[in-house]
């Protein structure tokens, strides 16, 4: 299991370290605008960011033909799916890692504290990367990481998609339409977590009954 996951961090490596420094530098663009709303996209694009990898770690794969050579091992395809989904958590982990660096930073700084906005960045983030690392994974596994980049660019829209259903259901609650109301970001967040897990299961049907060439 360990050197599944290791080597699902090898192959991302380059484009973790990448994602990495985007982040940071988000993080000192936030002392500069402090500005609630504006935070929260920033904590929100930091958490989502480091799932961008996935299509990478996918297609670096394919093409090392590691994708067949690890169906060889003596683990079973459960733990092979198991492995990729830790090390999605691991990203996601990563994020929120950065999402903190944000709030801190601006905290130390200017003494924002604003705890329902970092709360909101942060469910937004985690809704975003769960749904759309739920939604791609199964699809690449599926059809090919040939159109890895659209089929993120589709996955990353139906998460936001996933906000404005909850949003429009919850109005008789919330008292309008609002995506950053705090009962839409918990329930956004949870759906997002069953859906990723759900994922999960999907992925282990889908790898067991494929034939790679």
């Amino acid at each position: 299991m360990k050197g599944l996951i290791r080597n699902n961090f090898y192959s991302m490596e380059s484009n973790i370290k990448i994602s990495f420094l985007i982040a940071l530098f988000l993080s000192v663009v936030a002392l500069f605008v402090k500005h609630s709303a504006f935070i929260q996209m920033i904590m929100a694009m930091q958490v989502f960011i480091f799932i961008v990898n996935v299509g990478t770690s996918l297609h670096a794969d394919v093409v090392s033909k590691w994708n067949k050579f690890e169906r060889t091992l003596p683990v079973k395809y459960n733990e092979i799916i198991k492995a990729k989904y830790i090390s999605f958590a691991i990203l996601f982990a990563f994020g929120v890692i950065m999402g903190s660096v944000t709030a801190i930073s601006v905290f130390v700084t200017s003494g924002f504290s604003n705890m329902q906005s970092v709360l909101y960045g942060y469910e937004f983030g985690l809704t975003l990367a769960t749904t759309t690392a739920g939604i791609m994974y199964p699809l690449m596994l599926k059809i090919g990481t040939d159109k890895n980049e659209l089929i993120m660019i589709l996955s990353a829209i139906a998460s936001i998609g996933l906000l404005v259903l909850v949003s429009a259901i919850l109005t008789p609650l919330t008292g309008e339409m609002n995506m950053k109301h705090s009962l839409v970001g918990a329930i956004s967040t949870m759906i997002a977590l069953g859906i990723f897990i759900g994922s999960y299961f999907i992925s282990i049907k889908i790898y067991q009954n494929k034939e790679f060439a």
